[in-house]
């Protein structure tokens, strides 16, 4: 049986090189082996070839050298001649510390497979063996069949999809969502904090517990969580039976950043059920050369990102209180970004690959992050779903259904969702399609919460009206960050886009008064009055230019949620229901959203 076998050294860390050498049947005069462009689950074209050196060929029997051409930025010809077999090696360099690409340092040697492995494509199918030649005392983590160095993948696809960890962890292994699972931690946490691995062990298994009871054990013989601890990182990436996770060793120093952290594990586990196994049909099979096109972007990462929160909510490790909270704290970052008046969901998904991997100045005035709406439109969904079956239909029910007849069979689901939502609740919903997924409405988050016995109000941060405050004035403009005073973005509509301020100027006064940083500036405007004029002196490519500017209220950007007293029984047993909780009384989550000024 034909099998590619690959063999994986680090003999020198403090290099950033990982060596690679490849067997595989020639397969006739001419073979082509390729790297992957881009990796499922981020939507970039990363040319991960550029990282390749040092790659020759030779035939397996004799070590004839045989000649290599390079034929585009991601493929190689390789004239095997006479050879039955054919022996690739080459280097690749890896000093960058994401979830999408390879770091190797003294440390540690985190290998992603679609920034490592070269392959041929007419060998996607092949079973791949891998052997692992790791610096002494270094231990493996990875979800590949296998152990002592020695690995199997079924596939190509399956190979690209096991990310590799070679390095002194942290492991710990325990039993959750009908599985085995690891938890290898590189990087130390910050000790002393009110968290530890031990309450992460114990959270985390709650929350796969909640995850499965909706859809049953894990889809997978075993799961691996690779995290990796750094001062300022922090991103997630799904695998098929693994993830990769990146945050702060001080994730465990409070309640805020531990339940964060908690909340990205659970985003990442749960696409082993949503994005990994249940999909569109056009990642049925992925085209590792190219953009491959979805609109259904927003039911992978939307709907992970509702049910990610909702399960740590659901396994106790946060109160309802700290979820509503949170959830305003998404509808208020929601609110502060005008692309959501251009971009649908299905439109932000399409466009996923220039837009939301490449943003430039521009993007928060043309899109919209499917993953914030994505969460709030689910939120949504599954409150109007309860509102109108007086809670015997919610969104569950949409995920178990999608679950069962894609996911659990192995085929992908159509570009328009609508109807399979509509026939797993039994309820017509083009409307809410047509506002919120297709169109570029917000959901009605304050009339569906009503109903749950809630009172969502809006207001200016910092005011009280009984006290007769001014609501506060803003330019509409978001500066670099650290402080400083130079612009990063100008918002649609705002006061500082019709005085023609634009990214990169630098604010240096404010009516001929020094700006010595962002703190001075809004010191400076705290006071003002909707309908001022001021002027606002800036350095423009190193030219002052002078710009009268009259100010206007900024957006609301405090929210509250109230429980009413009046609240009726129906309304009582659908918020319990939801959270889990009895209703309460008075203001029970609040939150005050800033960012632009």
């Amino acid at each position: 049986m034909k099998s590619l076998r690959y063999r994986l050294a680090v003999p020198r860390p403090d290099s950033h090189l990982v060596e690679v050498d490849l067997l595989l049947p020639a397969g006739g005069p001419t073979l082509t082996v390729e790297m992957a462009a881009w990796c499922p689950g981020s939507y970039l074209i990363r040319d991960y070839a550029r990282y390749v050196r040092d790659l020759v060929a030779e035939d397996a029997a004799s070590g004839r050298a045989l000649d290599i051409e390079q034929i585009s930025k991601r493929e190689w010809t390789i004239a095997t001649g006479s050879a039955d077999q054919v022996r690739i090696r080459y280097r690749v360099y890896g000093h960058e510390l994401t979830v999408r690409t390879n770091h190797i340092d003294r440390t540690h040697a985190f290998l992603h497979g679609p920034a490592l492995f070269l392959f041929p494509d007419a060998g996607r199918d092949w079973p791949c063996e891998v052997e692992v030649a790791a610096p002494a005392g270094w231990p493996i983590e990875t979800a590949l069949a296998g152990e002592g160095g020695r690995y199997r993948a079924s596939s190509v696809d399956e190979l690209l999809d096991s990310p590799l960890h070679l390095g002194p962890v942290e492991l710990r292994s325990f039993h959750a969502g009908g599985r085995p699972i690891r938890l290898a931690v590189w990087g130390h946490e910050e000790r002393g904090g009110p968290f530890g691995l031990d309450d992460l062990v114990r959270d985390l298994a709650k929350v796969i517990d909640s995850h499965a009871a909706r859809l049953g054990d894990l889809p997978c013989e075993r799961y691996s969580f690779i995290l990796m601890l750094s001062p300022g990182a922090y991103g997630g990436l799904e695998h098929r039976s693994s993830s990769a996770n990146l945050n702060s060793p001080f994730a465990f120093a409070q309640a805020k950043t531990y339940q964060e952290l908690v909340e990205l594990l659970s985003h990442e586990l749960f696409h082993a059920w949503n994005g990994k196994r249940l999909h569109p049909a056009a990642f049925d099979r992925f085209d590792y050369g190219r953009e491959n096109y979805t609109r259904c972007l927003w039911v992978i990462e939307g709907l992970t990102s509702y049910y990610d929160r909702l399960a740590v909510r659901r396994a106790g490790v946060m109160t309802a209180g700290q979820y509503l909270t949170k959830l305003l704290e998404d509808w208020g970052r929601l609110r502060a970004v005008p692309g959501r008046f251009r971009h649908s969901l299905e439109d932000a998904s399409l466009n996923a690959w220039q837009k939301l991997y490449k943003p430039d100045e521009s993007n928060v005035n043309t899109t919209v992050s499917y993953y914030l709406k994505g969460s709030l439109v689910m939120a949504a969904l599954d409150l109007e779903l309860r509102r109108r079956s007086e809670g015997e239909i919610d969104l569950d029910r949409v995920l178990v259904h999608m679950w069962r007849e894609f996911g659990a069979r192995g085929r992908g689901y159509p570009e328009d969702v609508r109807a399979i939502f509509e026939e797993a609740t039994g309820l017509e919903l083009g409307d809410f399609f047509a506002r919120s997924i297709a169109g570029r409405e917000d959901p009605d988050l304050v009339g569906l919460l009503a109903a749950f016995g809630l009172d969502l109000v809006s207001t200016w941060d910092g005011t009280k009206a009984e006290e007769g405050s001014r609501p506060p004035v803003w330019l509409g403009v978001v500066l670099q960050p650290g402080g400083g005073r130079t612009v990063a973005g100008v918002l649609d509509g705002g006061p500082a886009e019709r005085a023609g301020l634009s990214p990169g100027d630098e604010i240096v006064a404010l009516n001929r008064y020094q700006v010595a940083g962002e703190a001075d500036l809004r010191g400076k405007l705290a006071g003002r009055s909707a309908g001022e004029s001021i002027e606002l002196a800036v350095f423009r490519r190193g030219r002052l230019e002078i710009l009268p500017l009259e100010l206007e209220h900024g957006p609301k950007s405090r929210f509250e949620l109230t429980a009413r007293a009046e609240a009726s029984a129906l309304a009582r047993k659908l918020y319990r229901d939801w959270m889990g909780d009895d209703l309460g009384s008075g203001v029970i989550a609040s939150a005050a959203v800033g960012g632009a000024l």
